[in-house]
């Protein structure tokens, strides 16, 4: 059976796809890399549509998932039309068959080639495939789940991948229209969980009266609660 599980606040239509915040972002494959990936970009408060065929996985997702599940094989387009590919910004195969991915990602094109496609393979020798339908190719099982984030929300956020637990280490560029854009940090409630450790570069350490200059990256430690709290006053 064919179903659509889950709950959001509802479809972003007004995505803007120069921004990192609230992408929406279909996941085929709720398995290990699939779940971990989906988790993180739902911290990163990003819509995220997962589509799982089997239904064994999709009762280990939906105990502790808030996002939309999609029970059915996304190599059908019927299935892949239940996740509102027209408003997605990207789709990440990640199903561990390097093959079905692939196919995931040209049945995707045929619906719509306004999105990009990332594709999960599974040996280091398939990491360089070139393919029409296909903008990147993933390995997370040399590269891990943070990895595979970094290549799906592109260039403002990044998660440094060694760290480990609920706290996250996060290479941040500093939005020039954001909240906190251009003032010093003692000018900025930063939420309780989140620290500026220095600039990007290492060059400085952060100080209560460093300013964070627009279009400029900072280290940031957040927990992982609070992600989306921080990208909102660091973005926008």
């Amino acid at each position: 059976m064919n179903s659509a599980l889950g709950c959001v606040n509802g479809p972003n239509s007004d995505t803007q796809r120069n921004r990192t915040p609230e992408q929406h972002i279909i996941i085929a494959g709720a398995g290990r890399i699939g779940r971990r990936t989906a988790q993180l970009l739902t911290d990163y408060g990003h819509e995220v549509y997962l589509i799982e065929r089997h239904s064994e996985s999709i009762k280990e997702v939906i105990d502790d998932w808030t996002g939309v599940v999609i029970e059915g094989d996304a190599e059908d387009p019927q299935i892949l039309q239940q996740a509102e590919p027209s408003q997605a910004d990207v789709l990440a195969a990640l199903t561990g068959d390097a093959t079905t991915n692939f196919a995931i990602c040209a049945e995707m094109q045929h619906l719509t080639s306004n999105l990009r496609t990332i594709a999960r393979v599974n040996s280091l020798e398939r990491s360089d495939i070139e393919n029409e339908f296909i903008d990147e190719i993933v390995y997370p099982e040399r590269t891990g789940s943070k990895a595979t984030v970094n290549r799906i929300q592109e260039d403002d956020v990044r998660t440094l991948e060694q760290v480990t637990g609920d706290l996250n280490i996060l290479n941040i560029r500093v939005h020039p229209q954001s909240p906190a854009a251009g003032k010093q940090l003692n000018e900025i409630l930063l939420p309780d969980g989140c620290h500026v450790i220095s600039d990007a570069e290492g060059t400085e350490v952060a100080r209560p009266e460093t300013t964070l200059e627009r279009s400029r990256r900072y280290l940031v430690a957040a927990e992982t609660s609070i992600l989306d709290d921080v990208q909102k006053l660091l973005i926008g």
